[in-house]
């Protein structure tokens, strides 16, 4: 392999799936970790939701 690495970096991706598949394209070792945020919500937020909708 040429460049700076000696060997391929290994990549744990959490987030935008482009970024994974771009790195998947040049041949690098990738997990995609599908997470999101825990939501957090408060009375406050949920009664303006309902007003909202």
């Amino acid at each position: 392999m040429d460049g700076i690495y000696e060997e391929k970096p290994s990549i744990a991706n959490i987030g935008i799936r482009f970024f994974y598949d771009a790195l998947v394209t040049q041949d690098c070792e990738c997990t995609q970790i599908e997470w999101m945020p825990p939501i957090v919500t408060s009375t406050e937020i949920e009664e303006l939701l309902d007003d909202l909708l």
